[in-house]
């Protein structure tokens, strides 16, 4: 079984985002020899075995002598897989303060799965590949050293080292769409055309590094050149869109330059100004009478001017570095 980014591993402090499911124990038992790490798990405790797999996880780590952090949590079933994502990477941000990366065990078909799950949405191809081998996040790299292994490849490496590993009986329910896809259309056509399904993402993958241009961040504001990058921007700061949320955005910009998602009690807000699109948390505060009057002159969107009065961002201070974007990246 091929493990991808080990030079990125070796040497650093990581941390196993593990669930006891074929994938992420596949990972545990292929890093053991190979690098140093810890493990997280969040027990989501939908299941019946969802307390046999924490306990069983806790378990393993003691025999090999790791650290890992549990959390349970009960969450409304109203858009679960978004809240269970949003608190899940809340639990990882915070344990991330004293690592480096964070080990994800997504693989071949869970990224070919998002692939024809964006294609059946109409998506471009900034949205199309989903996740890379190696993505940013604020202080720490996620890494997902089985991106390019097939699932067929992961269930040999467990079943000819007889490894226990738990399955998730919810993966199997047809009525969540993913699943649909991945039982009836994504499964088979990888077992059968894995090397070039591999090839065909890492060329589109190379292609989009020319064509969509990453967000730049300062002080807590993204700055995108285009719609495109809008989406990548949002789950930076912590979110995962829906595909109503994301009409929802196209629509209020459309309207007046400026839009807010919600998420759950927190609100992301996204302005066009001077020339660039603007992703940054909603911030409330109170405006002297000379910074109304500065931002009414200059047309700066209502959301993005609590947020550089509560971060002390000066109004030219926005506006040269907004000059100085176009100016240095003039490909961006």
């Amino acid at each position: 079984m091929r493990i991808e980014y080990l030079e990125e591993l070796k040497g650093k402090k990581n941390l196993l985002a593990f669930s006891h499911g074929t994938d992420s124990t596949a990972l545990f038992y292929a890093l053991l020899e190979l690098c140093e790490f810890d493990l997280c798990l969040v027990n989501y405790q939908t299941r019946i075995n969802s307390n046999n797999e924490e306990q069983s996880a806790i378990k393993l780590a003691k025999t090999y002598n790791k650290k890992i952090f549990t959390k349970k949590v009960n969450l409304d079933n109203n858009n679960f897989e978004s809240n269970a994502r949003k608190y899940r990477y809340d639990f990882f941000d915070e344990l991330m303060q004293d690592y480096d990366n964070l080990i994800v065990a997504h693989n071949l078909n869970d990224r070919f799965e998002w692939f024809l799950m964006q294609i059946t949405k109409g998506a471009g191809l900034c949205n199309l590949l989903g996740f890379n081998g190696i993505d940013t996040r604020k202080n720490y790299k996620i890494i997902r050293p089985l991106i390019n292994t097939s699932k067929d490849k992961i269930m040999l490496y467990l079943n000819e080292n007889s490894y226990e590993y738990f399955q998730d009986e919810s993966n199997f329910n047809t009525k969540y769409k993913r699943n649909e896809i991945r039982l009836n259309y994504a499964n088979d056509f990888v077992k059968h055309y894995a090397n070039g399904i591999r090839n065909t993402l890492k060329y589109l993958e190379f292609d989009k590094s020319k064509i969509c241009k990453d967000s730049l961040v300062y002080k807590g504001i993204y700055f995108c050149k285009d719609e495109n990058s809008l989406d990548k921007a949002i789950k930076k700061l912590g979110f995962v869109s829906s595909s109503k949320q994301k009409l929802e955005l196209k629509n209020q910009l459309n309207k007046n330059n400026e839009a807010e998602l919600y998420f759950r009690t927190d609100c992301v807000c996204v302005c066009f100004y001077k020339g660039f699109f603007m992703v940054f948390l909603k911030a409330i505060t109170k405006l002297s009478k000379e910074q109304k009057d500065a931002y009414r002159l200059a047309k700066v969107p209502k959301n993005l001017r609590f947020f550089l009065a509560l971060n002390n961002i000066k109004l030219n201070e926005l506006i040269n570095l907004t000059k100085n974007l176009k100016s240095t990246h003039n490909n961006y």
